[in-house]
Order: structure tokens, then sequence, then C-alpha cells
């Protein structure tokens, strides 16, 4: 899991910026906590604060570690300090070990250092433009027999190892690119369903993976829940392909996509990426959630993602309706300013309890920014 995040100069980010998932001592909502960690996030911040460029800046280690779809951003670095490197730095927890890895890079593909420490031992320290022996350390035991000689600072050493060596599915440095691996993000907007890492390639559409999921019961109860109320039935085209119509009661039918509105689209690709892939991911980052939700459906994926315990999930909103401690809790949920990310429980020097409404404590200022 992931304890905390740093990174400077990339994007939007001129200073560092630190976002600390730790969890803290209340006595309730104690299910979107996982091993002393925060596994249900919620971010809140002004527009063009940075939410967008947190997530992104947190899914640049899958760029380099693993062959996931990476989509890439103009202005990586920050304008502020065109010169200098993105820093990013990433504490992890697998297994009661805490392993920090940091690197920095002049763009998307171009490393300059990379630096993995377990339990406080430096494992890796590798400068690429560097001959230097302390600045290229890496330990026996993680190099094997490699003879590694690594000029491409497009390649990462820490994956050339795990590729070039045997698969040890208990050691430190599998557990890393596994959870990288499982990492997703994704949004539904304007611009349709955008999605990185997890998967490589086009994502299927929506219908098809209810069809072949053998969701559509599901998917049909799931509408009914969020007041879509539709009587839906897959039925085959011209081309033998199964698309999935609205049925009404006179017995004429449309497309399902012709008749659905652009919330109704949003609950479905949230549908669909539960079905197909929350067993299986390690992580998960859905930038502006709910931008096209009612402020109950909002609620009702709240909950869905709070009972799936096998995956960290940070979602960003404008929704205040959501800071209650029934979804959420002090400590799992973040504001985002111009001065940084702080968790509610860090913004205050009020003691908060369960009863208290934390929504009208935002509204009211008992949050510091």
């Amino acid at each position: 899991m992931l304890k905390t995040f740093e990174t400077e100069n990339y994007r939007t980010f001129s200073d560092r910026i630190i976002f600390d998932l730790t969890s803290k001592d209340y006595a309730f909502s104690n299910d979107i906590i996982k091993n002393g960690l925060v596994n249900k996030a919620i971010i809140y911040g002004r527009n063009a604060i940075g939410k967008s460029s947190l997530g992104l800046a947190l899914f640049d280690i899958i760029s380099h570690l693993t062959d996931r779809l990476v989509f890439s951003k103009r202005n990586y670095i920050n304008l502020k300090h065109p010169d200098k490197p993105a820093i990013f730095k990433y504490v992890f927890i697998f297994n009661e070990h805490e392993v920090v890895y940091e690197y920095k890079k002049k763009d998307l593909h171009c490393l300059l250092n990379e630096k993995l420490t377990v339990n406080g031992d430096v494992w890796v320290n590798f400068n690429y433009f560097s001959d230097k022996d302390n600045e290229r350390y890496i330990i026996d035991k993680l190099k094997g027999n490699l003879n590694l000689e690594l000029f491409d600072n497009k390649i990462s050493v820490l994956k050339y190892i795990y590729r070039s060596t045997p698969t040890d599915n208990n050691s430190i440095l599998t557990k890393l690119i596994k959870f990288c691996e499982g990492m997703l993000w994704y949004r539904s907007l304007s611009e349709g369903n955008m999605y990185m890492g997890y998967m490589n390639g086009d994502v299927q559409n929506i219908t098809d993976i209810i069809y072949e999921n053998g969701k559509l019961s599901d998917f049909r109860d799931f509408l009914k829940e969020n007041g879509v109320n539709y009587e839906l039935k897959f039925m085959q085209d011209d081309e033998r392909r199964h698309v999935l119509y609205v049925i009404f009661d006179n017995n004429t039918k449309a497309p399902f996509t012709s008749l659905a509105s652009t919330g109704t689209m949003a609950l479905s690709l949230f549908f669909a990426w539960k079905i197909s892939s929350f067993k299986k991911i390690s992580f998960l980052f859905v930038d502006e959630f709910d931008a096209f939700l009612h402020y109950e459906s909002a609620e009702q994926i709240v909950k869905q993602l709070n009972h799936n315990s096998n995956f960290q999930s940070i979602l960003t909103t404008h929704n205040t309706y959501l800071m209650q401690n029934e979804l959420t809790r002090p400590d799992c949920c973040f504001l985002m300013t111009e001065k940084g990310i702080k968790s509610l429980h860090d913004s205050t020097d009020k003691e908060i309890r369960s009863i208290h409404n934390l929504e009208k404590m935002y509204i009211n200022g008992a949050f510091s920014e």
C-alpha cells in the first residue's frame, strides 16, 4: 500500500508537495482504514489547484516500471524551473516492510537517478550519468548475476533487473512492480473515457464488458438504484454484434447509448470498471469522479468503493455533501490548496468526533488552508 507520496517541480508543483496517507486514531469508519493507512481517500480543492496534476504525478511511476498505458502531458517540468528535474518519492508498505522509491526525471521517459531503500537500507542508488561506484550502487542479492551496464536513461534499472532475473513472488522488487502494474487511473469527462495503468491498448466498449461478464441484470439494478429505470435487453445487429437496447412498454426500442445522458454514461463507466477490474487492481484514482452525477449517486459510488478493501482508492471531487463521517473520516478527507494537501484532521486543532458534521464545519471555516 502507498503510505506517502512527494513530488517537486512537476507540472503545477514548483515546490515540494507531500501527500500523507497515514491514518489517525479514530474509533469510527475503520472499514476505510487498512494496516494503519488510509485505504479510501477523497480530495477536495478549487478548480485548477492541482488535483488532476496530483493524480498524474502519482501515476508517473508506471511510465518506467511497467508496460502499462500512460499518456504524456505537455509541461512535464514546472515552467518556473525548466532547467531543474522533476522529483518523485513514494513510500510503500509491503508486509510490514517500508519501501522507499525515489527518482528524478527531465521528462516522462528520461530518468536521471533511481534510489530504492528497504527498511532504511539502500538497495539501489543508480545515477545514469555517472561511472562512480557509489553512484551506481546495487546490492548483490538484487542484481543476481547480471553484468549490469545501462547507458540508456529511458530504461529503468529496477525494471531491467526485474525482467532479467527469475521472478520471486515474495521479493520486495516483485511486490513493488506488481503494485504498480495494478494501478488504474480513469475519469469520465467530456473527452470520454480516459484511463491509464492496469491495461494496455484500447479499453473495451462498456456494453461489451457488461455482456461478456453476464452482468445485465446487475447493471439494470445498479441504474435503477440511481434513478434510471430502463428495461434493458441485448439484441444482435446485422453483423451479429450484441447491442444493448432500451425496451419501452409499446415494444419500441432504441440503443442504450443513444438515450443515455452524460451522467448515465458516467455511472455505466464506473459499473464497467467495477465488474471488469476491481478484483484485480491495487490502486485506483478517479479524477472528478462525480462531475456529472447527482449527489446521491456520488454517495452510492463512495459506499461501493468503501466495500472494496482489496485496493486503495482516491477520488477527487467538489461535492461537499460527501464530507460526512458515514462515508469518510477526517484523516481520509483531504483539502488541496496552493500551500499543499492536508487531511481535515491536520487542518484543525479541534477534536472531531463521529457526531460532527464535517461539511458544516468546512463551510463555516473550521479547517485552515
